[in-house]
């Protein structure tokens, strides 16, 4: 029987073939829609606002430049046609957080009359975590025991395979959320022999910030898990012209306990694959597909507590919108939406159903927001980082 080490770093040398496997280009031969800059912010859903925003201010070390809020519609449509949750569904406020250098997390709390309470597991079709990158693993990852959040198993070092050189370790927020350490000082080994990197917040210039956990630099990604990871791929590549320099996989532990262990999954849970793509500037997006004994495969609607999605800035809302809702496996909501009042005014919106089983939001702010005026500190914005060429 192998070690828990030694499970997943075969797993990743078996598959050191999948790395170099993916676009040759930023994807301009399939021709993604207009003036995409990269992923603006990740979206989660949490049972209590203030709970999670202090949580991200106090033990990640976030800051929370824009809140506003609340949205309802007592009597009509707009929730549903804008969101895709029930009509009577409310939004109390929506907290923005600037957490380092990187894409920014936007917290939501709701209420609805068909709200679904359930926490989704890595392993289900709603799973998702939010991945922060430090610069000393151990140091770090101390931290957080020292601050009592709840541990799975590591520093793990990955060894072998395309994503040799990273070390990681899960933490769950006390209010259901997963969240992921990365560290990879030295590169991974899939740059050997990629055409394009992954974005890392190194590669702009970015350093430590001043509180929180010792050496973090930002969100280095989001972790998706999807139904079809070949499908959920090639659809942010064609719309999106997003690359996946990094694939990895299968990782399972046909006898023991590492999948529970390393990632709170059923311990025959297999991850049939990693990919990790790059959408233009800002935080990566990691897809998984998973088979699990319990795997739940109903995806969550906005208003869940396991709701998420992730949004991408645009230069142009209205011919991004335009171009995107003419494209196969992209479901249309309500809008552009302007956003004329308020802190967050000067922002349009349009969210989008995808084959993923995960919304897209589309959003622009070419001339800023209203909350910029008097904010000490300003939300990152991949708008303000220089188009790779």
């Amino acid at each position: 029987m192998l070690t828990r080490r030694e499970a997943l770093s075969a797993a990743a040398v078996g598959a050191a073939a999948l790395a170099t496997q993916g676009p040759a280009a930023w994807a301009h031969g399939r021709h993604p829609i207009p003036g995409v800059r990269g992923m603006d912010h990740v979206g989660i859903t949490v049972p209590d606002i203030a709970e999670a925003r202090a949580w991200f201010e106090d033990v990640i070390g976030c800051y929370t430049p824009l809140r506003f809020g609340p949205f309802s519609d007592p009597t009509g449509t707009f929730m549903q046609d804008l969101l895709e949750v029930h009509p009577r569904a409310v939004i109390p406020e929506i907290n923005v957080l600037r957490c380092g250098t990187g894409s920014n997390i936007e917290l939501f709390e709701y209420s609805a009359p068909d709200q679904d309470t359930r926490l989704a597991r890595n392993s289900d079709f709603s799973g998702h975590h939010l991945a922060f990158y430090v610069e000393d693993i151990d140091v770090a990852v101390a931290y957080m025991e020292a601050k009592g959040v709840r541990k799975f198993l590591g520093p793990f070092p990955v060894t072998g395979g395309p994503a040799a050189g990273q070390t990681i370790n899960y933490f769950q927020a006390p209010f259901g959320t997963y969240v992921e350490l990365i560290s990879y000082p030295g590169g991974m080994a899939y740059e050997q022999t990629a055409r394009h990197k992954l974005w890392s917040a190194y590669d702009i210039g970015a350093h430590a910030i001043d509180k929180g956990i010792p050496g973090l630099l930002g969100l280095d990604h989001v972790g998706l898990t999807v139904p079809d990871i070949d499908l959920a791929r090639r659809w942010l590549h064609r719309n999106l012209g997003a690359v996946a320099p990094l694939r990895f996989g299968p990782i399972s532990d046909p006898t023991g306990t590492l999948m529970t262990d390393l990632v709170d999954v059923h311990p025959r849970a297999v991850i049939e694959e990693i990919n990790v793509v790059r959408c233009r500037n800002g935080s990566n997006i990691e897809l998984f597909q998973y088979s699990s004994p319990d795997q739940d495969t109903r995806f969550a609607v906005n208003s869940s507590y396991s709701g998420h999605h992730i949004a991408i800035y645009v230069d142009d809302i209205n011919s991004a919108v335009a171009s995107l809702a003419r494209r196969r496996g992209a479901r249309k909501l309500l809008g552009p939406l302007p956003v004329t009042d308020g802190p967050a005014a000067g922002q349009s919106i349009n969210y989008f159903g995808t084959p993923l089983g995960h919304y897209v939001e589309l959003i622009s702010y070419p001339r800023g927001m209203a909350y910029e005026t008097t904010a000490e500190v300003k939300l990152w914005s991949p708008k303000d980082v220089r188009r790779p060429h």
